[in-house]
């Protein structure tokens, strides 16, 4: 049987995990960014999320398994290109993060070090991708940005992180919600909230520096280009209003929302203007 045939017989069973799973993992790390949607998304990582936080590897196992997921052949694949099938590679090896951390929560296993390993190379991921895409309606999910926000979630949790790392995640998220290549449509604002809520529930950084932060979206030069210029306009604002809701419904700093209202005019003001 090829990986796909033995991954819907395991789906089949109710994802029970078989004597050899760790050589099994290996083979699915290495076809992650297979072109066949259902193997990628609905086989390989669906089974991968069972696995991982489930205990059927031990921490040994993924430990093994944490520098080939953090490598050049997955999670850096071919970073930078655009509107290529590298894009899947880079994503769904980003998917895998959060299950560690999910199991690292659980059981911890994961040293300090390799925290800060998992961090630096995520970091650097979200800094260097350009491609934007969310749903192709050939190969399915790419989502990359949207990936990247799952783990920013996570590893802002991690008291291993500190003042500079959570800064770093505020001008990430910064960055990539201010972009002019196209308007995201699939939920990535919604995604990098959550990133920067575990970011204020760290209770770190002071309220007056969050608020220069969220001001900040207000004071991005326009671009003179107007296609350009509307798509980072809508990218701003669908962002602020998700972060406003998830804020003001969770109570979450909830003395951000005036901030966030003001800046959202001065968008407005600024693009129409």
């Amino acid at each position: 049987m090829n990986l796909k045939e033995k991954l819907i017989l395991i789906k089949e069973n109710g994802y029970q995990a078989p004597p050899d799973t760790f050589q099994m993992i290996q083979e699915m790390i290495n076809n992650i960014g297979s072109l066949d949607a259902e193997l990628r998304d609905e086989l390989i990582y669906t089974t991968l999320s069972h696995w991982i936080p489930g205990n059927s590897l031990t921490a040994n196992e993924l430990e093994q398994l944490l520098p080939v997921v953090l490598d050049k052949d997955h999670l850096l694949f071919k970073l930078g290109e655009t509107n290529t099938d590298s894009v899947f590679t880079r994503s769904f090896s980003m998917l895998v993060i959060p299950l560690y951390f999910m199991r690292h929560r659980e059981s911890p296993f994961l040293s300090r070090t390799q925290i800060h390993q998992i961090k630096e190379k995520v970091f650097y991921n979200v800094q260097e991708e350009r491609d934007y895409r969310g749903y192709d309606e050939e190969k399915g999910w790419a989502h990359a940005i949207a990936h990247a926000a799952d783990a920013l979630h996570d590893l802002a949790k991690c008291s291993e992180l500190d003042k500079d790392d959570l800064l770093t995640i505020l001008d990430l998220v910064y960055k990539k919600m201010t972009i002019t290549d196209r308007i995201y449509s699939d939920g990535e604002d919604e995604r990098m909230v959550r990133s920067i809520i575990s970011v204020l529930n760290r209770k770190i950084l002071s309220q007056n520096y969050v608020e220069q932060w969220i001001q900040s979206f207000g004071d991005v030069e326009k671009n003179s280009e107007f296609h350009p210029a509307f798509k980072q306009k809508n990218n701003i604002k669908n962002f602020l209003k998700s972060l406003y809701f998830r804020v003001k419904f969770y109570k979450v700093d909830a003395d951000l929302c005036p901030t966030i209202e003001h800046t959202l005019y001065k968008v407005e003001k600024v693009y129409y203007s």
